[in-house]
């Protein structure tokens, strides 16, 4: 819509009791008021003129001086102003302690969420959750969801505190005209004005809102005053920004274009729109009432849409009276129940109109209906209901003329519709004459349920916190003796699991060291077999591998028994672990025995290496050589080993090698006995032919001597053949013995002793480091289960002590807040 250039009427300052209307006569003995003008911020003379003197001049009057009704008027007004300051003043300081309680309640919430009684009907911070578009008071949320939830509803209480402090401070009132679409809102509140001034249809016409405002606040000029929704996108936004000394912040058009300007919701989020109400007496006009600035605010309907029900919902908040037009037909539907549920939360007494009354039949009927719906949401209105609910015909409006500039319009007062006129000074005397209870009873309504509420959050989470602390001392009680219980299991666990593993450590150490030592206490069988002096080299060498592997077999024979001791206790470990500690102790474990020793073990097998010594070939001894020269007869059973042989093997000392054998290696007969059985046969053959020979004369001494030499040979021979018949036992004997001390010389023994059975410790130390490990994770767990007990026995007290001091705090605002009493005035 094309914006019409306006040319403001220029407005002539009027000075204090002076007239800006030529009409009108200033009658200093019957003065109608003062008036506050919000944007100058000074109080001025109404337009029927007032007396430049205040209450003290009236007061100071001689005794004798009869006051006029004037002047008893002018001391009721001030009187009524001071009531309303006092009231004004203490409902202010109610405000901030209030919204320093829901801070501090905020606050403690932020650090220990607290408790908020879902079944309460709390007033204010009730959590009340909507599903598919149905209240829900029975759903069950854990306390985190219920804290967030609360942060939101006290973040929305505090901002609702700031617009009360606004209100209050606000030396003006706002009229809020709302309710459902086409429910005649427009019509109403041009019949409040006496002017056809917003467009009226079957339609829906008003679909910005409109605040009617008094044209002297705009240097009386009627006029305009639209923001546009890029200035301010909601009616909250524009309300702020708008400021009628910056002509940035709108855009101005006529009065006559106000009929299309309604309809342009989607460029404008607010028109204020200033009109004149001069034609009528202060006593008849709302708007110049000579007491206080009102605005009229025309609503959207509520179920318009979404957007814009959502606005008016919020846009209570900042009214000071609601007046609801019910439509007669339809009643009260969802959305306008809805409204007046928010609304009521602040506002006891809230005006109804119900239009279109006489187009129904059973009146009383509807009557009844309608004040039952009102009686359910709204108590003290339903109780007040002469006053504050009015059934409108809508065939009997007041009329007002089709030129709003005639100085007729004061005519049609005579044709007042008296359910109209009741209406309309029920209304005045509430705004005007009840200016406590109209301007002040919603902000001490509000605060006397947030308080209630508060006070009911209060006593619920003592309540709680005392259960709490009970229960939670509880706790620590039962868990004292739990936890010296799994102390002891862990300190027993641990010390039994300790001795089995150093008991098969030590075991196995006892093990290797005793096998190593009794590796080289061999029997001669068990060396290799001696094949004569031409293999003399061989069998030497043979000789020295097979120690070195007897040695070697011994170690591996402990690491045997050592990975079998080690499984052993392994299970041993699982078995007890799962006895005291649950069957998934370990369960998920599988020990490889075949994964230990698997490094080089035997490097220092090489150190053992011994130096062959001619000497090693021989270890004579009488023993030996007495039973090799007497074939055995006084030989001990360790030098002879005749089991499995024939009593010719035997007695000839053959061995068990073939006669083929002997044939290729001569010098085997050395083994046998067979050469001092020819040394016999022959010494003894030449001694009986001597004997023979010679007779007694053989036993002369000179013939003696000539044998000496022959018997000194023979031992010789004797001798020497010994030696060789005992070579395979001294070599062996010889090169044990060497061995032996060497194993002591290099400490061998106890080196892969200490070596196996450490290995065996380490691989225990697993199983044993997991019986810890869990038995600690079972204590630890109960014992940080008992420090999150008693870490929240802390908060509890703390939040005791909060709440007990919150109560108590709530406790006295709220009888400060129902001290202020608003129905003197």
């Amino acid at each position: 819509m094309p914006q019409k250039d306006l040319t403001p009427m220029s407005a002539k300052p009027s000075a204090l009791g002076q007239d800006s209307d030529d009409d009108s006569t200033v009658v200093p003995s019957e003065p109608q008021g003062l008036v506050y003008d919000r944007n100058n911020g000074s109080l001025i003379d109404d337009d029927a003129g007032t007396m430049n003197n205040d209450v003290s001049y009236l007061l100071s009057h001689h005794s004798n001086h009869c006051r006029t009704a004037s002047n008893d008027k002018m001391l009721s007004m001030h009187l009524s102003q001071w009531n309303y300051n006092n009231n004004r003043v203490g409902l202010s300081r109610s405000i901030l302690s209030s919204e320093e309680l829901i801070h501090e309640l905020l606050e403690e919430n932020e650090v220990r969420p607290i408790n908020v009684p879902q079944d309460h009907n709390l007033h204010i911070l009730g959590l009340n959750l909507k599903l598919d578009g149905n209240l829900n008071r029975n759903l069950q949320l854990d306390q985190s969801a219920e804290a967030k939830l609360f942060h939101h509803q006290g973040t929305a209480a505090i901002a609702h505190l700031r617009s009360l402090q606004k209100r209050v401070d606000d030396t003006s009132s706002k009229i809020f005209i709302t309710g459902d679409l086409n429910a005649g809102k427009s019509t109403f509140c041009n019949s409040l004005l006496k002017r056809r001034l917003l467009p009226v249809d079957q339609l829906p016409c008003t679909n910005v809102f409109c605040e009617i405002l008094e044209a002297r606040e705009n240097n009386d000029i009627e006029e305009v005053h639209a923001i546009t929704i890029e200035v301010a996108a909601t009616v909250k936004e524009a309300t702020q920004v708008y400021d009628i000394s910056n002509r940035s912040t709108y855009e101005t058009f006529s009065i006559k274009q106000l009929s299309d300007l309604v309809y342009e919701n989607k460029k404008y989020s607010l028109l204020k729109v200033y009109i004149k109400d001069d034609k009528r007496s202060a006593e008849s006009s709302l708007l110049r009432n000579g007491t206080i600035d009102i605005s009229l605010i025309d609503s959207p309907g509520l179920n318009m849409d979404s957007i814009k029900t959502t606005e008016v919902m919020s846009r209570q908040e900042e009214i000071d009276l609601v007046i609801f037009v019910v439509n007669s037909e339809n009643q009260l539907t969802l959305s306008g129940k809805e409204f007046i549920s928010v609304a009521s939360r602040e506002k006891k007494l809230i005006f109804f109109v119900v239009n279109k009354f006489d187009q129904i039949r059973d009146k009383e009927r509807c009557k009844k209906l309608i004040l039952d719906q009102i009686k359910s949401m709204s108590p003290e209105t339903y109780k007040q209901s002469r006053e504050f609910v009015h059934f409108v015909s809508s065939g009997k409006k007041p009329g007002f003329p089709d030129d709003y500039d005639s100085d007729e319009g004061d005519d049609d007062d005579n044709n007042e519709n008296p359910d109209f006129a009741n209406l309309e000074s029920n209304l005045r005397n509430f705004i005007l004459k009840k200016r406590s209870l109209s301007k002040l009873l919603p902000a001490k309504t509000y605060l006397a349920k947030l308080l209630s509420d508060i006070e009911a959050i209060a006593g619920w989470n003592l309540n709680k916190f005392n259960e709490e602390r009970t229960n939670l001392n509880d706790q620590l009680d039962s868990m004292r003796p739990e936890i010296q219980a799994a102390k002891d299991q862990c300190m027993k666990l641990t010390e039994t699991v300790d001795k089995l593993m150093e008991d098969v450590a030590t075991e196995v150490y006892q093990f290797t060291k005793k096998r190593i030592n009794s590796s080289l206490n061999l029997s001669i069988s068990d060396f290799p077999q001696y094949e004569g002096l031409s293999n003399i080299h061989d069998y030497i060498f043979r000789t020295r591998q097979f120690i070195m592997d007897q040695i070697k077999q011994s170690v591996e024979t402990s690491e045997f028994f050592a990975k079998s001791a080690t499984e052993k206790a392994v299970e041993n470990i699982n078995e007890i672990g799962k006895a005291q500690l649950g069957e998934k102790f370990m369960s998920n474990r599988v020990f490889l025995s075949e994964l230990m020793f698997t490094k080089k073990k035997h490097s220092a097998l090489k150190a053992l290496s011994v130096p062959f010594d001619v000497a090693d070939l021989f270890s004579p001894s009488w023993e030996g050589f007495t039973s090799y020269l007497s074939w055995g007869f006084f030989a001990s059973p360790q030098l002879e080993n005749s089991a499995g042989s024939s009593i010719w093997s035997t007695s000839l000392g053959i061995k068990s090698q073939s006669v083929t054998k002997y044939w290729s290696s001569p010098s085997l007969l050395f083994t046998s006995r067979i050469p001092t059985l020819a040394v016999y046969s022959w010494g003894g053959a030449k001694f009986l032919t001597n004997i023979a020979i010679y007779g007694t004369k053989f036993f002369s001494w000179q013939s003696l001597r000539r044998m000496s030499t022959s018997i000194i040979l023979i031992g010789s021979i004797l001798g020497i053949a010994y030696l060789i018949h005992d070579l395979p036992r001294a070599l062996p004997s010889n090169l044990s013995h060497k061995y032996q001390i060497k194993l002591q010389e290099t400490d061998y023994t106890d080196a892969n002793a200490n070596r196996i059975s450490k290995e065996v410790r380490e691989v225990l130390k697993f199983p044993s480091r997991e019986i810890l490990k869990y038995s600690e994770s079972v204590l630890n767990e109960k014992q940080t289960i008992r420090k999150e007990t008693e870490k929240k026995l802390q908060n509890n007290i703390l939040s005791l002590k909060f709440f007990n001091k919150l109560l108590d705090r709530a406790r006295s605002q709220s009888d400060l807040v129902e001290q202020v009493n608003l129905d003197v005035d």
